[in-house]
């Protein structure tokens, strides 16, 4: 069940990477296309700056959206590892 939730959990990073990194979302749309809560996707991009991914807030034409500006040194390290 443990084993469950967090691979639920790793897998909605995993998609709001993608997301955020194919175009420039708000909040609610990132919550709608995730099937969760706005707070949810608060938590987790706080989650992902935590882990190295650096992210921020963009000002549009109408609203806010996120953009990914770098990419987690913790998974360019993780991914060149594994090539060695």
């Amino acid at each position: 069940m443990r084993y469950e939730r967090f691979r639920a959990i790793a897998d909605r990073h995993s998609k709001l990477i993608e997301l955020i990194r194919a175009g420039e979302f708000s909040s609610p749309i990132l919550a709608e296309k995730l099937v969760c809560s706005e707070q949810t996707v608060y938590r987790d991009i706080e989650f992902l700056k935590e882990q190295g991914y650096s992210i921020c807030a963009v000002r549009l034409a109408k609203g806010w959206a996120y953009k990914l500006l770098g990419e987690s040194t913790m998974v360019a390290a993780e991914e060149g590892a594994a090539f060695k």
